[in-house]
């Protein structure tokens, strides 16, 4: 069973869509409003679904203006990514006119690309050193607030939250990893700054971090180490940290030689 990326594509309507005017909830609202029109069954059983949800999506912006060009949606299913393809492809295909707060725009482009799966991701080669960038603000429920901080066992907490929802019994990670991550994974190297994004209008922005984060396992555990390579990888699918649904903690791998 592969996981997707599917990347959409907006054309304002009358002039670009403004960043600036984009809240994380609007995001939010205005795909599911486009499931709702495609496949209304689709949309509430995604809608109900348990944590952690099938997806994750990420805003994409361009130019230094901040406009908004589209969004990527990860799938971590066959079903939400048919969800996701057939009710956007519908609304092209109609050309339905779409809105984020006072910005009108519709969808002009839609890209679905096949990407890894558990199998794939439970061969990982057994390497002690992982590097994450991450693109949007991230943070980690703690009590009654957040930790925006990328300690080990909070940034690999929620893909093997993942992993073991939606992976084959026979792949599923051992409970006690995460007790050997935060035993073992220390962060070695790291390039970050504090970020905040607008969730809606009425309620406090989102703060979060972002930017580059190198972790080292020093276990010699080689299991353990190719899960920490897998979970990694995992997260370009299934992002990292509270509300990977309105486009908060999108990471990608990175690959650098240190000095």
């Amino acid at each position: 069973m592969s996981m997707y990326r599917i990347g959409l594509g907006f054309q304002g309507i009358g002039k670009p869509l403004q960043g600036s005017e984009v809240t994380a909830r609007g995001l939010h609202g205005v795909l599911y409003h486009v499931l709702k029109m495609g496949d209304s069954s689709g949309a509430s059983w995604l809608h109900h679904h348990e944590s952690p949800k099938p997806y994750n999506l990420v805003p994409y912006y361009a130019g230094q203006n901040g406009i908004l060009a589209g969004i990527r949606v990860s799938a971590l299913t066959e079903r939400s990514a048919d969800l996701m393809l057939h009710s956007w492809e519908k609304a092209r295909q109609l050309g339905y006119e779409l809105r984020l707060g006072q910005q009108s725009f519709y969808v002009n482009e839609i890209a679905c690309i096949p990407g890894t799966t558990f199998e794939m991701l439970s061969t990982c080669p057994p390497e002690p050193v992982v590097g994450l960038r991450f693109l949007s603000p991230t943070s980690f429920k703690q009590g009654p607030g957040h930790m925006p901080l990328p300690v080990p066992g909070n940034v690999f907490s929620w893909p093997f939250r993942v992993w073991n929802a939606y992976a084959p019994a026979k792949l599923r990670i051992p409970t006690d990893w995460l007790d050997w991550c935060r035993d073992d994974v220390f962060i070695i190297e790291h390039d970050i700054e504090t970020a905040a994004v607008t969730v809606s209008r009425k309620e406090p922005p989102f703060t979060g971090f972002v930017g580059d984060v190198w972790f080292e396992a020093q276990s010699k555990a080689l299991l353990y180490l190719s899960l920490f390579q897998g979970l990694a990888n995992l997260t370009a699918y299934s992002g990292v940290g509270h509300k990977t649904t309105m486009g908060m903690g999108a990471v990608e791998r990175i690959d650098k030689q240190r000095g």
